[in-house]
Formats: structure tokens, sequence, C-alpha cells
């Protein structure tokens, strides 16, 4: 098991897997790169991003904007944790 694996929630993974499935229009699993499967082309990062920002209620820095925190559902839910805490879920600030 990875180490975002390790940190993500369960449930927030799951949410990410429907929703990053809407987005790509395909499935794949929580550890599946859909950069290197050809589904997120820059475009669709900025949308995924957006929409990590909005559901979630925090900032994507600048900093932050790096590949690895993207690249899988793992390593977003990941991401997420880490900006908003242990509490995660729709609209939970951090």
């Amino acid at each position: 098991m990875s180490d975002a694996a390790q940190t993500a929630r369960p449930e927030l993974v799951q949410q990410l897997l429907r929703d990053f499935s809407v987005l790509t229009g395909a499935e794949f699993g929580p550890d599946d790169d859909y950069f290197a499967m050809g589904l997120i082309n820059s475009l669709r990062a900025l949308e995924l991003v957006a929409y990590l920002e909005r559901t979630f209620e925090f900032e994507v820095e600048i900093d932050d904007l790096d590949l690895e925190n993207f690249r899988t559902v793992h390593r977003a839910a990941a991401f997420v944790t880490r900006k908003c805490g242990a509490v995660v879920g729709p609209g939970a600030a951090g």
C-alpha cells in the first residue's frame, strides 16, 4: 500500500473515484495514474484542481501545483487530507 493510500480516508477515496470518473468519463482504480492513461490533460488538470478547491473549500497554492499531488486518486485524497486536516468532507475547511 502506498504512503498516500495510508493517509487517505476510504470514504474520501471513494468520493474522489466517483467524481474523477465523471470528470474523465472513464473508470479507474485509486492507484491508477490517469495522466499516464491519457485521461487527464492540462486543461482537465485545472478542472480537477478547481473541483478540489471548490468542494473542500481550500486554496491550492502555487507550491502545491506538483503533479505528484494529483497523479492518482489516493495521492489527491492524501493532498486534500493534508490541506484540510483529519476531518475531510465536502465543505470541510482547513
